[in-house]
């Protein structure tokens, strides 16, 4: 099996809901943290905006109501696997982004597509990450760039979102190794700008108290080793080398 029905994903769409009152500031938290990833990657390209933007699968829009994607200033296309997700976020966002169904692991658009490509932890839903990065890497313009944010399968709290989603109380999901991803990039042609861990996933007795005293966004921004295994997600920024920059460096090799 390659990346997951979207059949799969429309049974998942139907019954997984983000609406709990205990965890409001929870999803605010994360919210936060996706607006400075994404303004983050945004901050690396360099051309003038408004620029293309592709994001690879639109649950923060259809079912999080999560705005940072929809607000960004740009040509915003979303896909998804899903036909479910696809309707739900066109209902919401049809006239701000552009929507289709379709796979990343075969995107279907024509090469040199877009100036940045945003995957929100979708690339985990594949068993073919090498493949969805080279998608990623064709359909990006020269010196384009890519954030992905993936699960970290070193966090702390990783064993109880698998046991999770093995009896189906969390989405499926396939954590892959930092380092593979990095591979990944480097064999697609994609030069690595930075990576690191973010997002702190503990309980709530120690998430909260860490908002409330204004610590956790500095910790979610920060690079200390010892928090990194209490991050939830592996994050990725790279760049798509030019033809001239690739030529530069089998010269010099």
């Amino acid at each position: 099996m390659s990346e997951q029905s979207g059949s799969n994903w429309d049974w998942w769409s139907g019954r997984k809901a983000y609406n709990s009152s205990h965890l409001e500031i929870y999803y605010a938290i994360r919210q936060r943290n996706l607006q400075w990833l994404t303004d983050l990657s945004l901050s690396y390209l360099s051309t003038k905006r408004p620029c293309s933007i592709l994001k690879t699968d639109l649950w923060n829009e259809a079912k999080k109501d999560e705005p940072f994607f929809a607000e960004a200033d740009g040509v915003k296309v979303g896909i998804d696997v899903s036909g479910s997700i696809c309707k739900m976020a066109r209902s919401k966002h049809g006239g701000t982004i552009l929507i289709t169904q379709g796979s990343i692991e075969a995107l279907p658009f024509a090469s040199d597509s877009f100036d940045i490509v945003w995957d929100i932890s979708t690339i985990d839903h594949s068993e073919r990450p090498e493949k969805v990065i080279d998608e990623y890497s064709r359909i990006l313009k020269p010196n384009g760039v890519l954030l992905l944010v993936a699960e970290n399968p070193l966090c702390l709290s990783y064993p109880v979102t698998k046991i999770q989603s093995l009896v189906k109380k969390h989405v499926p999901f396939i954590a892959y190794l930092h380092s593979r991803i990095l591979r990944a990039c480097l064999k697609a042609e994609l030069e690595v700008i930075d990576h690191f861990k973010t997002n702190v996933h503990l309980p709530t007795f120690i998430v909260y108290p860490l908002e409330k005293r204004g610590m956790l966004e500095r910790i979610n921004r920060g690079r200390s080793t010892l928090w990194n295994f209490c991050k939830k997600y592996s994050v990725v920024i790279a760049r798509k080398k030019s033809p001239m920059n690739s030529m530069g460096e089998n010269e010099s090799g």
